[in-house]
């Protein structure tokens, strides 16, 4: 349960340091076993740890722009909605799977920062077209990670405000 307590959006990676590509494929199966309505397979992942591939990422936002300060990256790919059983539970069945990724890579010590790509369409169409996504699926997020530069960057705070807390009914 630390690893969710503890879990930052880290910004600043140690370049010198690479992920193995057996922990980058670990964390996959990490955002695999997050729920899926009706276990319907709804997404895919691109580990990216080329650094001409990631330069062209970073340039597709403002968000992606992080990626200048890594050299790894996983990209959860949305598979094509006419293949699944329900459809419209498919941004849920990603975000659970972007979230377990996150998780996993603070248990292992890595930093890891969430970018943002769907639903916003340019993004989408710039993410495709540099991963070469298949026609029908599309890029729902970038993950970005590395190991921190520093030290201290996973930490236990409350984040929860109790104004926020209710129960039973919201008044």
């Amino acid at each position: 349960m630390d690893a969710i307590k503890n879990r930052r959006s880290v910004r600043e990676f140690d370049l010198s340091k690479k992920i193995s590509f057996e922990i980058l494929t670990e964390l996959c199966k990490y955002g695999e076993a997050a729920p899926s309505a009706r276990n319907q397979k709804s997404r895919e992942y691109i580990i990216i740890d080329d650094e001409t591939i990631i330069k062209e990422l970073s340039s597709i936002s403002k968000g992606s722009m992080i990626l200048t300060n890594c050299n790894t990256c996983i990209a959860v790919i949305a598979r094509d909605p006419k293949e699944l059983s329900t459809p419209h539970m498919q941004v849920q069945d990603l975000s659970c799977a972007v979230e377990n990724i996150l998780i996993a890579a603070t248990s292992l010590g890595i930093g890891s920062c969430y970018i943002g790509v769907h639903p916003l369409e340019e993004r989408i169409i710039g993410c495709d077209q540099i991963l070469h996504v298949k026609p029908g699926m599309h890029t729902f997020a970038l993950i970005a990670l590395g190991y921190p530069v520093k030290d201290d960057v996973f930490y236990d705070k409350n984040k929860l405000d109790l104004s926020y807390l209710h129960h039973n009914r919201y008044s």
